[in-house]
């Protein structure tokens, strides 16, 4: 019930931004980076550094406010005690509170959710698991101009248990 009723204030309080909100160009803006990955397991003492290619699309509800979806791919993975580790997928949603200090330059922040699925493999066999857990971060945009934009930012994808999946991503962003 506590869910449903914290879904449906979001909902609105969003609705009421989109309302309030007049006519602003560039509202919808899409990004692509690499990842720099890190998945770390303290029950096993054991981390990995895969990367991944990590898309966003996002929705400027206010100037100070966005929701972003996210979606990223591994592209590399990395071995460590004979185990090689990659990152099947990661995908989330989040609300951005954000300050832009100038026209370029604007710092921001990630709260949401995400649900991620590492791949292992080894001599012995493969496994895999995915799981979902709350995720955040924060970040830096530089806008070269009105719609071209590079980004860095640090997130926590999952955290949970002795296990966290953790990345550095370096991006390009374009507002349409």
């Amino acid at each position: 019930m506590i869910k449903i009723s914290v879904v449906a204030a979001a909902v609105l309080l969003a609705a009421g931004a989109a309302q309030a909100q007049s006519q602003a160009t560039n509202a919808v803006y899409g990004e692509l980076g690499y990842t720099f990955a890190k998945v770390k397991d303290d029950f096993y003492n054991v981390s990995f550094k895969p990367g991944a290619i990590r898309g966003i699309v996002g929705w400027d509800l206010h100037p100070n406010v966005a929701l972003e979806g996210m979606l990223a791919g591994g592209v590399s993975d990395d071995t460590s005690q004979g185990v090689k580790t990659k990152i099947t997928r990661s995908v989330g949603f989040y609300v951005v509170p954000k300050y832009s200090f100038n026209p370029q330059f604007e710092v921001f922040g990630r709260l949401g959710y995400a649900d991620s699925k590492v791949k292992f493999s080894s001599s012995l066999g493969s496994a895999s698991g995915s799981d979902s857990s709350f995720s955040w971060g924060l970040g830096a945009k530089y806008n070269f101009n009105k719609q071209v934009y590079g980004a860095v930012d640090y997130m926590s994808y999952f955290d949970k248990d002795t296990t966290t999946v953790t990345g550095v991503t370096l991006s390009v962003g374009y507002r349409f």
